[in-house]
């Protein structure tokens, strides 16, 4: 027994430091961020269509993870194919640092196949590291007193996260003149400390005996899942919601840098602003939720959240400060409804199918994101070419991109929400909430694990000594 708690203790402290390591590149692929954004259409040069066909990779590696996970684990354990995958999405970005001054725009190699094909890949490869990690760390790390260990863990994976917008932004803007390399020396920084941390992941080992899934029948489980109408409900919601949140959403960014000429280090202010005030509100939000439900947290965090966006109807290049506002209290909007939306979907999903469930909803709400950027790609590049004024046609995007995603709210109306929620299925199940995390400025959010502290253990009260030990 004390050789299976030192083991897991072990296990708890690097899952802890490989996680501060992973989170650099974790960060750089999420799709819509403010960096992606920058790296596609400033420094390689690609036009916006293109950059909106990058922006839906992720999504679309998410539905192309449901049909290759069934056939994935029949032939290898969860620990094989995140730690495989996780090399194959290392090498990808390895290439893309390597390669970023011939893919560049006036490079040998400047392609965009070349460029949407490398990132596929990588796309693909991290989308199935997400869903076998979310199994994988169910067979080492203990149901009992898992929330108040990953809650403080991925607090933990803020602070670093915070750190590397700190960073990487004030690189880039001191080497402006040179993007090109301040972008190498900021993709291979992320490639080193994520290599790092796969290999802390190889120091991890089972604490405990587990079902071996090789054998699994998923087909069976999907087949439940779509019996379960609130369920079903919800994920209508999460597609429709997450199309028009898609469309336009990744290009704000863009608007920012050629509409507003704001610099990196400006829209990095953004995103960690969002960041902190998020994370400030959570306390608040969970007694919110605890006392009025998830439903009524979802409609009115989402009112807040798209309401603060009219702002942008306001920014100009010298009235850039409105954006402040509008990013600061959609981080606390926004970072309550990602947490209302982990706790609905915890409530809704099925015991005897979870993970199914998880994979089920990452690829149905990623289809509908993975098409808006395409059309939103096109849209941007109409505007661009017909347009004599970016900034208006940043206020008109803006109206009809909270508008709709606003309209979108009525579908929680007809979603009952259960009473009680299993604390074995938290695992994994903000994965298809991080892409809209990143996007809207909160990503810390697909990250935090919203529970209370646990003051048991078993029968046995945690001493003080021994508490939050990793």
């Amino acid at each position: 027994m004390d050789k299976i708690s030192s083991k897991l203790r072990t296990n708890m402290r690097l899952s802890v430091v490989e996680g501060l390591f992973a989170m650099p590149l974790v960060f750089f692929a999420m799709p819509g961020n403010f960096l992606m954004a920058n790296l596609a259409t400033e420094a390689i040069g690609v036009g916006e269509s293109v950059y909106g066909v990058i922006a839906s990779l992720p999504a679309w590696a998410n539905v192309v993870q449901l049909f290759a996970l069934p056939w994935l684990i029949r032939r290898l354990s969860q620990k094989t194919i995140c730690l495989l995958f996780s090399w194959v999405h290392l090498a990808c970005w390895m290439v893309i640092g390597y390669s970023l001054p011939k893919i560049a725009e006036g490079g040998p190699w400047h392609s965009p196949v070349f460029v949407v094909g490398l990132l596929g890949v990588g796309a693909l490869a991290f989308a199935l590291v997400n869903v076998s990690w979310t199994s994988w760390v169910q067979e080492w790390l203990p149901t009992k007193g898992r929330g108040k260990y990953l809650g403080r863990r991925n607090r933990l994976l803020q602070i670093s996260t915070v750190a590397f917008l700190i960073g990487s932004s004030s690189f880039l803007g001191y080497y402006k003149d040179t993007v090109l390399y301040g972008f190498q020396v900021v993709i291979f920084g992320c490639v080193a400390m994520r290599s790092i941390s796969i290999v802390l992941q190889l120091r991890i080992l089972p604490t405990k005996l587990v079902v071996d899934e090789r054998g699994a029948k998923l087909m069976e489980q999907y087949r439940k899942i779509l019996k379960n109408k609130p369920l079903m409900r919800f994920i209508l919601f999460g597609a429709v919601f997450g199309f028009f949140a898609n469309i336009m959403g990744p290009f704000f960014p863009v608007f920012y840098y050629k509409a507003l000429h704001m610099s990196v280090e400006e829209v990095a202010r953004l995103a960690m602003l969002a960041t902190t005030t998020g994370a400030i509100m959570m306390p608040f939000w969970g007694k919110f939720f605890d006392k009025y439900g998830c439903r009524v947290g979802l409609l009115a965090t989402l009112g807040l959240w798209m309401g603060i966006g009219y702002l942008h109807c306001f920014a100009t290049p010298d009235r850039i400060w409105v954006l402040f506002i509008n990013w600061g209290v959609g981080g606390i909007a926004g970072s309550g409804f990602l947490f209302a939306s982990f706790n609905m979907i915890l409530k809704l999903i099925p015991a005897e199918a979870k993970t199914a469930a998880i994979s089920f909803n990452l690829a149905a709400s990623s289809l509908s994101a993975a098409i808006a950027p395409i059309v939103g790609g096109f849209l941007f590049s109409w505007l661009e070419s017909t347009s004599d004024n970016l900034v208006s046609a940043l206020h008109l995007v803006a109206i009809a991109h909270h508008t709709v995603a606003l309209l979108a709210g009525l579908l929680i109306l007809g979603i009952a929400e259960p009473k009680s929620v299993n604390l074995s299925q938290a695992i994994g199940a903000m994965r298809p909430l991080r892409q809209l995390g990143a996007l809207m400025g909160v990503p810390f959010a697909a990250s935090y694990s919203f529970f209370r502290p646990l003051k048991k253990v078993g029968k046995k009260r945690l001493k003080p000594e021994n508490e939050g030990r990793f």
